[in-house]
Protein backbone atom coordinates (compact mmCIF):
# COMPACT_ATOMS: atom_id res chain seq x y z
CA UNK A 1 0.00 0.00 0.00
CA UNK A 2 1.36 3.29 -1.41
CA UNK A 3 1.51 5.97 1.87
CA UNK A 4 1.85 9.54 1.13
CA UNK A 5 3.68 10.08 3.74
CA UNK A 6 6.46 8.32 2.30
CA UNK A 7 6.29 8.91 -1.10
CA UNK A 8 8.40 11.27 -3.38
CA UNK A 9 7.62 14.96 -3.43
CA UNK A 10 9.19 15.48 -6.84
CA UNK A 11 6.67 14.61 -9.20
CA UNK A 12 6.66 13.65 -12.30
CA UNK A 13 6.52 15.25 -15.60
CA UNK A 14 3.47 13.84 -16.38
CA UNK A 15 1.81 14.63 -13.02
CA UNK A 16 2.78 18.04 -13.36
CA UNK A 17 1.11 17.77 -17.01
CA UNK A 18 -2.36 16.38 -16.29
CA UNK A 19 -2.18 19.68 -13.53
CA UNK A 20 -1.17 22.34 -15.66
CA UNK A 21 -3.89 21.36 -18.31
CA UNK A 22 -6.51 19.63 -16.11
CA UNK A 23 -7.05 23.11 -14.33
CA UNK A 24 -10.11 24.79 -15.65
CA UNK A 25 -9.94 28.64 -16.39
CA UNK A 26 -12.89 30.98 -14.18
CA UNK A 27 -15.99 30.49 -14.79
CA UNK A 28 -15.71 27.71 -17.38
CA UNK A 29 -17.81 24.41 -17.03
CA UNK A 30 -15.94 21.91 -15.03
CA UNK A 31 -17.35 18.27 -16.04
CA UNK A 32 -18.48 15.72 -13.58
CA UNK A 33 -15.79 13.90 -13.49
CA UNK A 34 -13.58 17.08 -12.86
CA UNK A 35 -16.18 17.80 -9.72
CA UNK A 36 -15.28 14.82 -8.42
CA UNK A 37 -11.56 15.48 -8.32
CA UNK A 38 -11.93 18.99 -6.88
CA UNK A 39 -14.32 17.97 -4.14
CA UNK A 40 -11.68 15.70 -2.87
CA UNK A 41 -9.50 19.03 -2.44
CA UNK A 42 -12.39 21.38 -1.08
CA UNK A 43 -15.42 20.89 0.57
CA UNK A 44 -18.61 21.39 -0.78
CA UNK A 45 -19.16 24.95 -2.29
CA UNK A 46 -16.23 25.84 -1.85
CA UNK A 47 -14.09 27.18 -5.06
CA UNK A 48 -12.22 24.44 -7.22
CA UNK A 49 -9.38 25.01 -8.90
CA UNK A 50 -9.74 28.41 -11.30
CA UNK A 51 -12.59 29.76 -9.82
CA UNK A 52 -15.01 27.03 -11.23
CA UNK A 53 -17.13 26.20 -8.15
CA UNK A 54 -17.87 22.83 -6.62
CA UNK A 55 -21.87 22.25 -5.85
CA UNK A 56 -23.12 21.33 -2.89
CA UNK A 57 -25.20 19.42 -4.46
CA UNK A 58 -22.70 17.11 -6.26
CA UNK A 59 -21.29 15.51 -2.81
CA UNK A 60 -25.02 14.29 -2.00
CA UNK A 61 -25.43 12.95 -5.41
CA UNK A 62 -22.86 10.18 -5.82
CA UNK A 63 -20.84 12.88 -8.22
CA UNK A 64 -18.27 13.91 -5.17
CA UNK A 65 -17.41 12.28 -1.78
CA UNK A 66 -19.76 13.83 1.06
CA UNK A 67 -17.97 15.98 3.51
CA UNK A 68 -17.59 13.33 5.66
CA UNK A 69 -16.11 10.68 3.64
CA UNK A 70 -13.71 13.57 1.85
CA UNK A 71 -11.16 13.01 4.70
CA UNK A 72 -10.99 9.32 4.78
CA UNK A 73 -10.63 9.46 0.75
CA UNK A 74 -8.31 11.86 0.93
CA UNK A 75 -6.46 9.84 3.14
CA UNK A 76 -6.17 6.99 1.11
CA UNK A 77 -5.41 8.68 -2.10
CA UNK A 78 -9.31 7.60 -3.61
CA UNK A 79 -11.01 10.57 -5.57
CA UNK A 80 -14.26 8.66 -5.26
CA UNK A 81 -14.18 6.86 -1.90
CA UNK A 82 -15.13 2.86 -0.82
CA UNK A 83 -16.83 2.51 2.55
CA UNK A 84 -16.92 -0.92 2.46
CA UNK A 85 -13.47 -1.77 0.44
CA UNK A 86 -11.38 1.56 1.54
CA UNK A 87 -8.34 2.05 -0.18
CA UNK A 88 -6.57 -0.81 0.39
CA UNK A 89 -9.34 -2.97 -0.14
CA UNK A 90 -9.84 -1.64 -3.88
CA UNK A 91 -5.88 -1.93 -4.54
CA UNK A 92 -6.30 -5.55 -4.02
CA UNK A 93 -9.76 -6.14 -6.05
CA UNK A 94 -7.86 -4.33 -8.63
CA UNK A 95 -4.48 -6.33 -8.15
CA UNK A 96 -6.64 -9.87 -7.84
CA UNK A 97 -8.43 -9.29 -11.14
CA UNK A 98 -4.97 -8.15 -13.21
CA UNK A 99 -3.49 -11.10 -11.70
CA UNK A 100 -5.99 -13.24 -13.04
CA UNK A 101 -4.85 -13.01 -16.59
CA UNK A 102 -1.20 -14.59 -16.17
CA UNK A 103 -2.04 -16.95 -13.43
CA UNK A 104 -4.65 -18.43 -15.74
CA UNK A 105 -1.93 -18.60 -18.75
CA UNK A 106 0.56 -19.91 -16.58
CA UNK A 107 -0.02 -21.86 -13.58
CA UNK A 108 -1.28 -24.99 -16.25
CA UNK A 109 1.76 -25.02 -17.91
CA UNK A 110 3.69 -27.41 -16.02
CA UNK A 111 1.49 -29.67 -16.86
CA UNK A 112 0.92 -29.36 -20.68
CA UNK A 113 3.27 -31.91 -21.93
CA UNK A 114 1.30 -34.51 -19.88
CA UNK A 115 -2.06 -33.60 -21.51
CA UNK A 116 -1.62 -34.80 -24.88
CA UNK A 117 -1.11 -38.24 -23.72
CA UNK A 118 -4.02 -37.52 -21.09
CA UNK A 119 -6.76 -36.74 -23.94
CA UNK A 120 -5.24 -38.76 -26.80
CA UNK A 121 -4.56 -35.13 -28.78
CA UNK A 122 -1.97 -33.50 -30.52
CA UNK A 123 0.58 -30.96 -28.71
CA UNK A 124 -1.32 -28.74 -31.50
CA UNK A 125 -4.83 -29.19 -30.40
CA UNK A 126 -3.27 -29.07 -26.54
CA UNK A 127 -1.91 -25.38 -27.61
CA UNK A 128 -5.12 -24.17 -28.77
CA UNK A 129 -5.67 -24.05 -25.29
CA UNK A 130 -3.11 -21.42 -24.45
CA UNK A 131 -3.77 -19.49 -27.58
CA UNK A 132 -7.49 -19.84 -27.49
CA UNK A 133 -7.27 -18.43 -23.96
CA UNK A 134 -5.38 -15.60 -24.75
CA UNK A 135 -7.68 -14.74 -28.19
CA UNK A 136 -10.95 -14.96 -26.45
CA UNK A 137 -9.45 -12.89 -23.43
CA UNK A 138 -9.05 -9.70 -26.57
CA UNK A 139 -12.22 -9.98 -27.29
CA UNK A 140 -13.42 -10.01 -24.01
CA UNK A 141 -11.35 -6.87 -23.10
CA UNK A 142 -12.75 -5.22 -26.50
CA UNK A 143 -16.26 -6.04 -25.51
CA UNK A 144 -16.88 -5.72 -21.68
CA UNK A 145 -15.23 -2.44 -21.19
CA UNK A 146 -17.31 -0.37 -23.56
CA UNK A 147 -20.45 -2.07 -22.07
CA UNK A 148 -18.80 -0.72 -18.55
CA UNK A 149 -19.42 2.48 -19.76
CA UNK A 150 -22.71 2.47 -20.56
CA UNK A 151 -24.38 -0.15 -17.45
CA UNK A 152 -21.24 0.65 -14.99
CA UNK A 153 -18.34 -0.66 -13.61
CA UNK A 154 -19.89 -2.95 -10.80
CA UNK A 155 -22.17 -5.05 -12.89
CA UNK A 156 -19.66 -5.72 -15.28
CA UNK A 157 -17.02 -6.73 -13.16
CA UNK A 158 -19.43 -8.84 -10.77
CA UNK A 159 -20.61 -10.75 -14.01
CA UNK A 160 -17.30 -11.51 -15.43
CA UNK A 161 -15.76 -12.81 -12.30
CA UNK A 162 -18.45 -15.20 -11.92
CA UNK A 163 -18.55 -15.84 -15.44
CA UNK A 164 -15.01 -16.95 -14.95
CA UNK A 165 -15.33 -18.65 -12.12
CA UNK A 166 -18.06 -20.52 -13.69
CA UNK A 167 -15.41 -21.57 -16.98
CA UNK A 168 -12.74 -22.41 -14.30
CA UNK A 169 -14.86 -25.34 -13.18
CA UNK A 170 -16.08 -26.16 -16.16
CA UNK A 171 -12.01 -26.67 -16.89
CA UNK A 172 -11.91 -28.74 -14.48
CA UNK A 173 -14.00 -31.16 -15.28
CA UNK A 174 -13.18 -31.09 -18.81
CA UNK A 175 -13.48 -34.56 -20.01
CA UNK A 176 -11.82 -33.83 -23.80
CA UNK A 177 -9.33 -31.31 -25.49
CA UNK A 178 -12.13 -29.90 -26.94
CA UNK A 179 -14.46 -29.55 -23.94
CA UNK A 180 -11.01 -27.66 -22.30
CA UNK A 181 -10.38 -25.79 -25.44
CA UNK A 182 -14.60 -24.59 -25.13
CA UNK A 183 -14.45 -24.22 -21.15
CA UNK A 184 -11.11 -21.89 -21.30
CA UNK A 185 -12.70 -19.71 -23.77
CA UNK A 186 -15.62 -19.07 -21.46
CA UNK A 187 -12.85 -18.56 -19.18
CA UNK A 188 -11.22 -16.16 -21.09
CA UNK A 189 -14.31 -13.91 -21.53
CA UNK A 190 -14.72 -13.52 -18.07
CA UNK A 191 -10.95 -12.89 -17.25
CA UNK A 192 -11.33 -9.63 -20.10
CA UNK A 193 -14.37 -8.33 -18.56
CA UNK A 194 -12.30 -8.29 -15.18
CA UNK A 195 -9.37 -6.80 -16.27
CA UNK A 196 -11.27 -4.09 -18.75
CA UNK A 197 -13.18 -3.02 -15.48
CA UNK A 198 -10.20 -3.08 -13.18
CA UNK A 199 -8.00 -0.78 -15.32
CA UNK A 200 -10.82 1.67 -15.88
CA UNK A 201 -10.96 1.74 -12.16
CA UNK A 202 -7.56 3.31 -11.45
CA UNK A 203 -8.67 6.60 -13.45
CA UNK A 204 -11.84 6.36 -12.10
CA UNK A 205 -10.90 5.70 -8.06
CA UNK A 206 -7.41 7.32 -8.01
CA UNK A 207 -5.94 10.79 -7.73
CA UNK A 208 -3.73 11.20 -10.70
CA UNK A 209 -0.65 12.02 -8.41
CA UNK A 210 -0.73 8.39 -7.26
CA UNK A 211 -2.36 6.44 -11.03
CA UNK A 212 1.01 6.22 -12.04
CA UNK A 213 2.05 4.06 -8.82
CA UNK A 214 -0.74 2.17 -8.56
CA UNK A 215 -0.52 1.30 -12.46
CA UNK A 216 3.42 0.55 -11.91
CA UNK A 217 2.61 -2.20 -8.83
CA UNK A 218 -0.09 -3.51 -11.78
CA UNK A 219 2.93 -4.48 -14.12
CA UNK A 220 5.51 -5.17 -11.08
CA UNK A 221 2.39 -8.27 -9.85
CA UNK A 222 1.87 -8.92 -13.16
CA UNK A 223 5.22 -10.21 -13.86
CA UNK A 224 5.91 -12.34 -10.73
CA UNK A 225 2.41 -13.82 -11.55
CA UNK A 226 3.95 -14.53 -14.56
CA UNK A 227 7.05 -16.00 -13.11
CA UNK A 228 4.72 -17.37 -10.14
CA UNK A 229 2.35 -18.88 -12.13
CA UNK A 230 4.61 -22.25 -13.44
CA UNK A 231 6.21 -22.17 -10.01
CA UNK A 232 2.74 -22.38 -8.14
CA UNK A 233 1.41 -25.21 -10.56
CA UNK A 234 4.43 -27.19 -10.23
CA UNK A 235 4.35 -27.33 -6.53
CA UNK A 236 0.78 -28.37 -7.61
CA UNK A 237 1.08 -31.10 -9.29
CA UNK A 238 3.31 -32.32 -6.83
CA UNK A 239 0.15 -33.12 -4.41
CA UNK A 240 -2.47 -32.74 -7.22
CA UNK A 241 -3.46 -33.51 -10.97
CA UNK A 242 -3.99 -30.49 -13.69
CA UNK A 243 -7.74 -30.73 -12.19
CA UNK A 244 -6.16 -29.02 -9.05
CA UNK A 245 -4.68 -26.23 -10.97
CA UNK A 246 -7.70 -24.71 -12.25
CA UNK A 247 -9.76 -25.73 -8.70
CA UNK A 248 -7.22 -23.17 -7.40
CA UNK A 249 -8.06 -20.73 -10.28
CA UNK A 250 -11.58 -21.16 -9.51
CA UNK A 251 -10.95 -20.43 -5.58
CA UNK A 252 -9.28 -17.19 -6.66
CA UNK A 253 -12.08 -16.08 -8.89
CA UNK A 254 -14.20 -16.94 -4.80
CA UNK A 255 -11.86 -14.21 -3.23
CA UNK A 256 -12.16 -11.39 -6.25
CA UNK A 257 -16.20 -12.27 -6.17
CA UNK A 258 -16.42 -11.30 -2.44
CA UNK A 259 -14.39 -8.09 -3.02
CA UNK A 260 -16.60 -7.25 -6.34
CA UNK A 261 -19.58 -7.45 -4.39
CA UNK A 262 -18.19 -5.18 -1.36
CA UNK A 263 -17.03 -2.78 -4.28
CA UNK A 264 -19.30 0.31 -4.57
CA UNK A 265 -20.46 1.85 -7.45
CA UNK A 266 -17.85 4.35 -9.25
CA UNK A 267 -19.21 5.84 -12.51
CA UNK A 268 -22.67 8.21 -11.48
CA UNK A 269 -25.27 7.97 -13.91
CA UNK A 270 -24.87 11.21 -15.32
CA UNK A 271 -21.63 10.19 -16.80
CA UNK A 272 -22.45 6.81 -18.26
CA UNK A 273 -23.05 6.26 -21.88
CA UNK A 274 -26.37 6.43 -23.24
CA UNK A 275 -28.28 5.75 -26.54
CA UNK A 276 -27.97 2.07 -26.78
CA UNK A 277 -25.86 0.03 -28.56
CA UNK A 278 -24.70 1.65 -31.27
CA UNK A 279 -23.48 4.47 -28.58
CA UNK A 280 -21.79 2.18 -26.53
CA UNK A 281 -19.61 0.60 -29.15
CA UNK A 282 -19.55 3.91 -30.92
CA UNK A 283 -17.20 4.84 -27.50
CA UNK A 284 -14.26 2.79 -29.10
CA UNK A 285 -14.85 4.36 -32.26
CA UNK A 286 -14.37 7.83 -30.65
CA UNK A 287 -11.40 6.64 -28.51
CA UNK A 288 -9.66 5.39 -31.34
CA UNK A 289 -9.97 8.46 -33.63
CA UNK A 290 -8.01 10.32 -31.18
CA UNK A 291 -4.36 10.11 -32.75
CA UNK A 292 -2.10 10.44 -29.88
CA UNK A 293 -3.86 7.88 -27.79
CA UNK A 294 -3.96 5.31 -31.21
CA UNK A 295 -0.24 6.01 -32.39
CA UNK A 296 1.25 6.06 -28.21
CA UNK A 297 -0.80 2.65 -28.16
CA UNK A 298 0.71 1.12 -30.95
CA UNK A 299 3.94 1.86 -30.09
CA UNK A 300 3.34 0.46 -26.93
CA UNK A 301 1.56 -2.62 -28.08
CA UNK A 302 4.61 -3.24 -30.89
CA UNK A 303 6.84 -4.78 -27.44
CA UNK A 304 3.99 -7.07 -26.83
CA UNK A 305 5.09 -9.05 -30.07
CA UNK A 306 8.38 -10.09 -29.51
CA UNK A 307 7.84 -10.79 -25.66
CA UNK A 308 4.83 -13.02 -26.01
CA UNK A 309 6.59 -14.74 -28.84
CA UNK A 310 9.62 -15.59 -26.05
CA UNK A 311 6.68 -16.65 -23.54
CA UNK A 312 5.36 -18.87 -25.77
CA UNK A 313 8.78 -20.72 -27.23
CA UNK A 314 11.14 -19.94 -24.37
CA UNK A 315 10.72 -23.67 -23.01
CA UNK A 316 11.17 -24.95 -26.28
CA UNK A 317 14.58 -22.77 -26.60
CA UNK A 318 16.32 -23.42 -23.47
CA UNK A 319 15.00 -27.16 -23.37
CA UNK A 320 15.54 -28.48 -27.21
CA UNK A 321 18.04 -26.06 -28.56
CA UNK A 322 20.30 -25.71 -25.38
CA UNK A 323 19.85 -29.02 -23.82
CA UNK A 324 18.68 -27.39 -20.01
CA UNK A 325 16.73 -29.41 -17.98
CA UNK A 326 13.01 -28.44 -16.76
CA UNK A 327 14.55 -27.34 -13.51
CA UNK A 328 17.32 -24.90 -15.61
CA UNK A 329 14.42 -23.56 -17.83
CA UNK A 330 12.76 -22.56 -14.97
CA UNK A 331 15.57 -20.71 -13.18
CA UNK A 332 16.49 -18.88 -16.68
CA UNK A 333 12.72 -17.24 -17.15
CA UNK A 334 12.55 -16.82 -13.38
CA UNK A 335 15.91 -14.60 -13.70
CA UNK A 336 14.33 -12.69 -16.45
CA UNK A 337 11.07 -12.49 -15.08
CA UNK A 338 12.70 -11.14 -11.75
CA UNK A 339 14.74 -8.80 -13.38
CA UNK A 340 11.77 -7.12 -15.34
CA UNK A 341 10.01 -6.84 -12.47
CA UNK A 342 12.14 -4.22 -11.35
CA UNK A 343 12.28 -1.94 -14.50
CA UNK A 344 8.97 -0.44 -13.86
CA UNK A 345 10.83 1.35 -10.56
CA UNK A 346 13.39 3.12 -12.82
CA UNK A 347 10.84 5.09 -14.18
CA UNK A 348 9.91 6.47 -10.84
CA UNK A 349 13.48 7.45 -10.24
CA UNK A 350 14.13 8.94 -13.96
CA UNK A 351 10.88 10.78 -13.87
CA UNK A 352 12.47 13.40 -11.73
CA UNK A 353 15.13 14.31 -14.62
CA UNK A 354 14.07 13.30 -17.71
CA UNK A 355 10.59 13.81 -19.10
CA UNK A 356 8.61 11.54 -20.24
CA UNK A 357 8.76 11.66 -23.93
CA UNK A 358 12.47 11.77 -23.94
CA UNK A 359 12.38 8.40 -21.78
CA UNK A 360 10.13 6.55 -24.27
CA UNK A 361 12.98 7.31 -27.19
CA UNK A 362 15.70 5.96 -24.57
CA UNK A 363 13.43 3.05 -24.00
CA UNK A 364 13.13 2.16 -27.63
CA UNK A 365 16.32 2.55 -28.11
CA UNK A 366 17.40 0.03 -25.67
CA UNK A 367 14.91 -2.20 -27.32
CA UNK A 368 17.07 -1.90 -30.56
CA UNK A 369 20.09 -2.68 -28.98
CA UNK A 370 18.40 -6.10 -27.11
CA UNK A 371 17.34 -7.07 -31.03
CA UNK A 372 21.26 -6.15 -32.20
CA UNK A 373 22.29 -8.36 -29.20
CA UNK A 374 19.84 -11.27 -29.82
CA UNK A 375 20.96 -11.13 -33.62
CA UNK A 376 24.42 -11.16 -32.80
CA UNK A 377 25.31 -13.48 -29.88
CA UNK A 378 21.35 -15.17 -28.92
CA UNK A 379 22.36 -18.02 -30.52
CA UNK A 380 25.58 -18.73 -28.62
CA UNK A 381 24.58 -19.98 -25.04
CA UNK A 382 21.55 -19.86 -22.88
CA UNK A 383 23.33 -17.35 -20.87
CA UNK A 384 23.53 -15.07 -24.16
CA UNK A 385 20.37 -15.36 -25.10
CA UNK A 386 18.56 -14.77 -21.48
CA UNK A 387 20.92 -11.76 -21.15
CA UNK A 388 20.11 -10.72 -24.62
CA UNK A 389 16.22 -10.91 -23.96
CA UNK A 390 16.50 -9.86 -20.41
CA UNK A 391 17.32 -6.04 -21.32
CA UNK A 392 14.16 -6.10 -24.18
CA UNK A 393 11.97 -7.42 -21.02
CA UNK A 394 13.19 -5.14 -19.13
CA UNK A 395 12.20 -2.39 -21.81
CA UNK A 396 9.02 -3.86 -22.16
CA UNK A 397 8.02 -4.08 -18.43
CA UNK A 398 9.17 -0.19 -17.76
CA UNK A 399 7.66 1.10 -20.95
CA UNK A 400 3.80 0.54 -20.28
CA UNK A 401 2.34 1.89 -16.79
CA UNK A 402 3.66 5.38 -17.45
CA UNK A 403 2.16 5.25 -21.53
CA UNK A 404 -0.79 3.30 -19.92
CA UNK A 405 -2.06 6.45 -17.55
CA UNK A 406 -0.93 8.92 -20.34
CA UNK A 407 -3.53 7.15 -22.44
CA UNK A 408 -5.93 7.26 -20.05
CA UNK A 409 -5.82 11.02 -19.77
CA UNK A 410 -6.49 11.29 -23.79
CA UNK A 411 -10.18 11.48 -22.89
CA UNK A 412 -12.33 13.14 -19.98
CA UNK A 413 -15.18 10.37 -20.60
CA UNK A 414 -15.20 6.17 -22.38
CA UNK A 415 -12.59 5.39 -19.90
CA UNK A 416 -14.04 1.79 -20.30
CA UNK A 417 -13.88 1.96 -23.68
CA UNK A 418 -9.96 3.57 -23.45
CA UNK A 419 -9.03 0.15 -21.23
CA UNK A 420 -10.44 -1.95 -23.26
CA UNK A 421 -9.04 -0.62 -26.34
CA UNK A 422 -5.04 -0.17 -24.57
CA UNK A 423 -5.95 -4.07 -23.27
CA UNK A 424 -6.94 -5.31 -25.97
CA UNK A 425 -4.10 -3.75 -28.46
CA UNK A 426 -1.52 -5.51 -25.94
CA UNK A 427 -3.16 -9.00 -25.93
CA UNK A 428 -3.76 -8.81 -29.69
CA UNK A 429 -0.12 -7.99 -30.47
CA UNK A 430 1.03 -10.46 -28.17
CA UNK A 431 -0.79 -13.23 -29.58
CA UNK A 432 0.35 -12.15 -33.02
CA UNK A 433 4.41 -12.78 -31.63
CA UNK A 434 2.96 -16.09 -30.29
CA UNK A 435 1.33 -17.16 -33.66
CA UNK A 436 4.72 -15.83 -35.45
CA UNK A 437 7.01 -17.43 -33.91
CA UNK A 438 5.48 -21.23 -34.56
CA UNK A 439 6.77 -21.56 -38.36
CA UNK A 440 10.37 -21.18 -37.41
CA UNK A 441 12.52 -23.93 -37.13
CA UNK A 442 15.14 -22.02 -35.49
CA UNK A 443 13.09 -20.34 -32.52
CA UNK A 444 16.31 -18.13 -31.34
CA UNK A 445 16.26 -16.91 -35.21
CA UNK A 446 12.05 -16.50 -35.33
CA UNK A 447 12.48 -14.09 -31.75
CA UNK A 448 15.40 -11.65 -33.73
CA UNK A 449 13.39 -11.43 -37.08
CA UNK A 450 10.34 -10.85 -34.67
CA UNK A 451 11.89 -8.36 -32.48
CA UNK A 452 14.15 -6.29 -35.20
CA UNK A 453 10.68 -6.38 -36.98
CA UNK A 454 8.59 -4.63 -33.89
CA UNK A 455 11.53 -2.29 -32.67
CA UNK A 456 11.46 -0.63 -36.31
CA UNK A 457 7.98 -0.18 -36.62
CA UNK A 458 7.92 1.04 -33.12
CA UNK A 459 10.96 3.73 -34.01
CA UNK A 460 9.30 4.97 -36.60
CA UNK A 461 5.87 5.98 -35.32
CA UNK A 462 7.38 7.33 -32.69
CA UNK A 463 9.99 9.46 -35.13
CA UNK A 464 6.14 10.51 -37.01
CA UNK A 465 4.51 11.47 -33.29
CA UNK A 466 7.40 13.72 -32.84
CA UNK A 467 8.29 14.98 -35.76
CA UNK A 468 4.54 15.63 -36.53
CA UNK A 469 3.62 17.35 -33.41
CA UNK A 470 1.03 14.45 -32.71
CA UNK A 471 -1.02 16.43 -29.07
CA UNK A 472 -0.15 13.64 -26.79
CA UNK A 473 -1.42 14.64 -23.12
CA UNK A 474 1.38 14.40 -20.62
CA UNK A 475 4.34 13.75 -23.00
Amino acid sequence: MIDNRTAPRTTSPLTHATSREGTPAAGEHVPAATVTAAADAAPAGAPAPGGATVPASAAASGDAAPASAVAPARAGWLIRPQHRLHAGGLVALIVIANLIVPLSMDMYTPAVPELPAYFGATPGMVNLTLVGFFLFNAVGLLAFGPLSDSVGRKPVLVGGVILYAVGSALCALAGSVWMLICTRIVQALGAGAMVAVSTALVKDCFSATVRDRILMVLQVLGVLGLVGGPLVGGVILRFGTWHTTFWALFAFALACLVLALLFEKTLPADQRVSGGLSQVVGGLGRVARNPGFTLLLVVVSLFSVPFMAYISSASYVYIDRFGETQQGYTYFFAATAAFTALAPFIYMLASRWVSARRYTTILISFGILSAVLLVTIGELSPWTFCLSFLLFAMVEAAIRPYTTSIMLQQQDRDTGSASSLINFANTAFGCVGMVAVMPFHDYVEGLSVIMVSSMVVALALWVYINRAKVPVKGL
